[in-house]
């Protein structure tokens, strides 16, 4: 069997060849640029994967590279940017894969609100701003969230705390015609968590719950995660039922999920579902934490046999803390001096190369690596890692 993959996550490429190797499959990476993947590439020996360099932005050529590719038997989605290309390409190749109606709601923000809403999910209020033309209305509730409906990475995100710098974010917007639409949404103050889960014809498990930390504001950059956390303290209870209630309503049948949620006085809120495995090293930090390939899913899913993720028993051995290392002015990345750091229980993964240029450090394109520990509890892990990633040193041309 050959599975195309239109593109990738940066890490857990090498994971993802070790299940197809256990299940006699043959994985074909489609990518425009392979340098996003030097550190998994240098690492897999194997005659389990091909690697195409085509144009991925462009339809027509996956479409034609599948048709060519002998023994065909899907494609296989791993991120968020290509989701609804795999989705389109799926429908013309008539083959099937996640469910298009759950995936078109996941990468426009402004229907996943209206849908939340409908199912009284949430007590917020958002309003899709037509930037030829709209500004926001006199009766929304202040402090809001503004952001671009099918962005990713935490680009174009803004918080405004009342109408005036809502209406300069979005007159500025106008200005840059980068976008043709802004997503306003309530604010809602709480902790933030996030949780993956896995769906297979209709039947979710939850995998695990982890905790996130984010930049100061008014950024909103990922810094660091632990997992997997307690979901039965009395903070997280009832949030296995309420993600299996939320999956429901937009028909999320099937595929791993990544949804991004916030513990509120009034309850659990969504601040986004991502139709995939989480990114950095989540896999990474899952398979870690139950011993266990969760990437021999994502081909059992492909090949159409329910996965064997829903049937093991799910036992923490050890836990997990990661930290985002970011470049801290704008420049060539030239290396991390990791000299201080205790390598016996920390490990770098390296996500840029030496000389790529950063051009902004208000998004997690300015990452340069991430920071792994693990420890006997989740609380010590991420400690662990705070501490280890003070003293990655991010060197800069």
């Amino acid at each position: 069997m050959n599975f195309v993959l239109v593109e990738a996550l940066t890490f857990g490429l090498g994971k993802l060849v070790k299940a197809a190797e256990e299940l006699d499959a043959t994985l074909h990476l489609l990518t425009y640029n392979r340098n996003i993947y030097f550190y998994e590439l240098e690492k897999i020996k194997t005659n389990r994967l091909v690697l195409v360099e085509i144009d991925t932005f462009k339809n027509d050529n996956v479409i034609e590279y599948c048709r060519k590719l002998e023994g065909f038997s899907g494609i296989i989605n791993l991120t968020d940017t290509w989701t609804l290309s795999v989705q389109e390409i799926s429908s013309i190749l008539g083959i099937t894969g996640q469910n298009p109606k759950s995936t078109s709601i996941c990468r426009n923000k402004a229907l996943l609100r209206k849908i939340l809403k409908e199912n009284d999910l949430t007590s917020g209020v958002y309003t899709d701003v037509d930037l030829s033309s709209d500004t926001v209305s006199e009766d929304f509730v202040f402090p809001v969230i503004i952001k671009d409906p099918t962005g990713t990475g935490s680009k174009n995100v803004w918080f405004a705390e009342d109408k005036i710098k809502a209406n300069n974010i979005i007159l500025a917007e106008k200005k840059n015609k980068n976008l043709k639409r802004l997503l306003v949404e309530t604010y809602f103050c709480g902790t933030l968590y996030s949780v993956e889960t896995i769906s297979f014809r209709g039947e979710t498990r939850v995998i695990a719950v982890s905790s996130r930390v984010l930049s100061d504001m008014p950024l909103f950059m990922e810094k660091a995660i632990s997992l997997p956390i307690n979901a039965e303290s009395s903070e997280l209870k009832g949030v296995e039922e309420w993600i299996v209630n939320v999956l429901t309503a937009i028909s999320y049948t099937d595929g791993f999920a990544h949804t991004e949620f916030i513990v509120t006085a009034n309850g659990f809120e969504v601040v986004e579902v991502n139709p995939r495995l989480g990114g950095v090293q989540i896999g990474e930090a899952l398979c870690q934490a139950y011993n266990y390939n969760v990437y021999k899913a994502f081909i059992e899913m492909a090949m159409g046999v329910r996965p064997e993720l829903f049937d093991i028993e799910l036992i923490p051995e050890t836990y997990t803390g990661q930290v985002f290392i970011y470049a801290s002015e704008p420049g060539r990345f030239q290396k991390i001096n990791d000299t201080l750091i205790n390598k016996d229980r920390t490990k770098i993964y390296p996500c840029a190369l030496p000389g790529k240029e950063i051009i902004s450090v208000t998004d997690q394109s300015a990452c340069v690596a991430i920071l792994l520990t693990t420890a006997e509890n989740s609380e010590m892990a991420l400690l662990n890692a705070l501490s280890e990633a003070n003293k990655a040193l991010v060197l800069m041309d």
